[in-house]
This record gives C-alpha cells, sequence and structure tokens, in this order.
C-alpha cells in the first residue's frame, strides 16, 4: 500500500533537464505549488543521488546529453518494482514515434516542453492521484494579503519596494503587475493576463506570460532581498497577495 503524501510531507519531485532556465523556472513553480523539488542538470548529477535519496515523481528531458530521459526513466522502472514513482516526460520533440518510446521506457505523461507551467503542474498532480498519493489534491487556500506595501510607478516602468528600494522593469513586468495591482489579492486568469498585455493566447505566449512572472519573482529577490508576493494559483492564474498602490 502507497503511504499518502500529505501537505505537511510534500511529495519529493526530481527535475532532469539540462536547460538552467527551463530547470530553474520548473523547480521554482512547483516549490511555490508546495512541492519538494530538486533540480539536476544531468542524468549523471541523478543517479549520484539516486536511490539514496527517494523521489515520488521525475519530471524528466527525455533528449539529455549523455545518458537521456528515457533510459533514467528504465533504469528508474526497473528498480521500482511496485510502480510507486511517477514519470513525466518533457521533450522539444512531438513525433508520434518519439511518444511511444516514452511511454514503453516507463512514462506516465508526455508532454511537450511548449506546454504551459500550469499544465505540466497539473499533469503533476494527476499522475500523483493516479499513483494513491494525496501530496497537494485539495484545493489551495486563497493566498492572504501580507503586510508589505508595494507602489508600482507604471508610467517610469519602477516598483518601489517595502524596504525603500526601487526597481527598474521592462514593458511587459510593468504590464503584468499593473493588472495584477488592480485586484490585490485576488486571482487573475492566464488568459485575462494575455488581453491585458494585448498578446493572443497561444502555447508560445502562455508560456512566455510564466516566464516573465518567475523571472520578475527571481529579480526582485535579487536586487531588494524580498520576496515579491506574485503567487500561481493552481488552474486560475496568478495572485498579486499585498498591497500596492498604483502611482498616476
Amino acid at each position: 500500500m502507497i503511504a499518502p503524501c500529505r501537505m505537511q510531507l510534500p511529495c519529493h519531485v526530481a527535475v532532469v533537464e539540462d536547460h538552467a532556465g527551463l530547470r530553474t523556472d520548473l523547480v521554482e513553480f512547483l516549490e511555490l505549488r508546495g512541492f519538494s523539488v530538486r533540480g539536476f542538470d544531468s542524468a549523471e548529477s541523478f543517479f549520484s543521488v539516486w536511490p539514496a535519496m527517494h523521489f515520488d515523481l521525475l519530471l524528466l528531458d527525455v533528449a539529455l546529453p549523455g545518458i537521456s530521459g528515457l533510459e533514467i526513466a528504465q533504469r528508474v522502472r526497473s528498480h521500482d518494482a511496485h510502480n510507486t514513482t511517477g514519470v513525466v516526460m518533457l521533450t522539444a520533440l512531438d513525433a508520434n514515434d518519439d511518444q511511444v518510446l516514452g511511454f514503453h521506457a516507463g512514462a506516465d505523461v508526455y508532454l511537450s516542453k511548449r506546454s504551459s507551467l500550469d499544465v505540466i503542474e497539473a499533469a503533476c498532480h494527476g499522475v500523483m492521484r493516479r499513483l494513491g498519493q494525496r501530496e497537494a489534491d485539495r484545493p489551495a487556500s486563497p493566498p492572504r494579503l501580507t503586510e508589505q506595501h508595494w507602489r508600482l510607478h507604471p508610467q517610469d516602468w519602477r516598483l518601489h519596494t517595502p524596504n525603500g528600494m526601487a526597481l527598474n522593469l521592462t514593458h511587459a513586468e510593468v504590464r503584468l503587475l499593473c493588472a495584477l495591482c488592480e485586484t490585490p489579492g485576488k486571482a487573475v486568469t492566464r488568459e485575462a493576463l494575455l488581453v491585458y498585455l494585448d498578446k493572443q493566447e497561444t502555447p508560445f505566449t502562455l508560456r512566455n506570460l510564466d516566464n516573465t512572472a518567475s523571472r520578475l519573482r527571481r529579480k526582485v529577490q535579487a536586487a531588494c532581498g524580498l520576496e515579491l508576493p506574485l503567487r500561481p494559483s493552481y488552474g486560475k492564474g496568478y495572485t498579486f497577495a499585498a498591497h500596492c498602490e498604483l502611482a498616476p
């Protein structure tokens, strides 16, 4: 019998992806959603800790240099007699033959790398449910507004932080924050955000939106030492979980 994976004991996920930017986005996004995540840039680095370190779910790049994601899945499956480890494959290729190889190697889900972070997260939840896990299966509670006060100057493309610093933003970052700060504490769908950004909804623009949000959080943390209260809302979009004044 598989032991349930509860919120206070988050399910452990290994992200094996050689592209540094994508690996960082995946690790950060899934950690925000309650998973315990560790990133690896190669199969060799993953095998340096596995099987001594157990993972409930593997998120694997198919075309890794050296040992491929397919080979990782095959090796883990041969070691996992009771099939208790979930496997989600990510690939830049869409050919049916490649998908067949992925499923034969033991993949539970096979996704394009163009999939949005929301779709990838949903796939992880689906695999965990099928395995009988409960890692984060209950709906997330709406984020509470923090006591922090931020101030956004759209005309100057600057964000003033609660600790008195000012950060220069890109046009996309300003537009994203403007849309979210108009309704603090409430989720804004990714589709609505794309409309606000004057972008058509495509897999590329959805993924670009997720990347913009992820990079903005890292940018604020690195420059100001504060966590930007920009929260992904599973199945909904994003929320700004703090007070933010929009300067005229």
